[in-house]
């Protein structure tokens, strides 16, 4: 069965490189970096990982999943991409899934599901995943603006140690919202607090 699973893995990325090439002559095509997760191997660790539970082999080939410009994004800030294979029972019963197959479950980095999405006769509809991200990510970005703003009244009224400690929070959380790391980084040096590590 590893053997399959592999040799399924090395025609989805002779597919890609096809279809990436053919891109170059139609426009842009943007394919999700999914990962396909061996059962017994540790999956990714990131603040938010989605996962892609299968029904069968067939939804890894055919899936509206494997091109989204949203979920190509979403991976660029540090949301995994997970396949979970059909036969992965631990990692289904660690995920608490117990509807039909397919499904897709968001995780946080604590391991909590923050929702998911149930197929429609039998398909995942690539629109509600995204949209499922996208407002989870929103969410986040809200909380985060607080947090910067509550850093900011904090400094200003001289409690620097909680200050630094909000904006080490929001550097900790630079590879989902970039331009908030940047910010809270500018705000440490302020405070006299130089992070040696470079912004990516």
């Amino acid at each position: 069965m590893r053997v399959v699973w592999v040799r399924l893995a090395a025609a989805f990325g002779i597919l890609l490189a096809w279809n990436g090439w053919a891109g170059d002559l139609n426009g842009p095509v943007s394919f999700v970096p999914w990962k396909v997760i061996v059962p017994g191997d540790p999956p990714s660790i990131a603040p938010l990982t989605l996962y892609w539970i299968l029904a069968s082999r067939d939804d890894f080939k055919h899936s509206d999943l494997l091109f989204s410009r949203s979920l190509t994004a979403f991976a660029s800030q540090c949301v995994a991409m997970n396949v979970i294979r059909t036969d992965d029972g631990a990692m289904i019963q660690k995920l608490g899934v117990a509807s039909a197959l397919p499904i897709v479950v968001l995780v946080g980095a604590d391991g909590k599901a923050l929702g998911k999405v149930e197929s429609e006769r039998g398909a995942l509809r690539v629109t509600a995943v995204e949209r499922l991200v996208r407002d989870q990510l929103r969410a986040r970005e809200s909380t985060l603006d607080g947090q910067l703003d509550d850093a900011r009244k904090k400094a200003l009224a001289g409690d620097r140690d909680s200050a630094v400690s909000l904006y080490k929070s929001a550097w900790d959380l630079r590879c989902v919202f970039p331009r908030k790391g940047r910010e809270a980084q500018r705000e440490l040096k302020k405070l006299g607090v130089v992070l040696a590590e470079a912004l990516q």
